[in-house]
């Protein structure tokens, strides 16, 4: 029994120091700060603004029709495409948002196996230690210096 106890003792003692460490990463520093996340920021208003353009535009139209008929007919019409526009919206959002996420956790990654770390986690998960990485993780991902 007490050689149990020594061998856990030991190896409670000797694990710690082959472990590599937890990174962290600020996600949202990150997409604020990478250059190529803001040209993507910057499209998506761009699209969300052409969907209230749109709708404004469509206001004006159907505030012009007097024919309860036609009004609904028109309603059901801008009902259609409003939703082709969002689905194409969301669609295109989601690829780029897939995009950043690939380059930004392709550099992490790299950046990772450089200071031997075990894990990288989001910086909200984190509450004591670890090493953070998100100011070099923005600097590689600007400077385009992937290793």
């Amino acid at each position: 029994m007490k050689k149990l106890v020594l061998i856990i003792a030991l190896l409670s003692v000797t694990l710690p120091s082959f472990a590599g460490g937890v990174g962290y990463i600020n996600y949202e520093k990150v997409v604020s700060e990478y250059k190529f996340a803001q040209n993507y920021v910057k499209e998506i208003e761009t699209k969300e603004a052409e969907i209230q353009k749109f709708l404004a535009q469509k206001e004006e139209e159907f505030k012009k029709i007097e024919s309860p008929i036609q009004k609904s007919k028109f309603e059901e019409g801008v009902k259609i495409q409003l939703q082709s526009k969002e689905k194409a919206y969301n669609e295109f959002r989601e690829k780029r948002e897939e995009e950043v996420y690939t380059r930004v956790h392709a550099v992490a990654e790299k950046i990772r196996l450089e200071k031997n770390l075990d894990t990288l986690l989001d910086a909200r998960s984190v509450f004591s230690g670890g090493v953070d990485i998100t100011d070099e993780l923005i600097k590689k991902l600007n400077s385009n210096q992937v290793r």
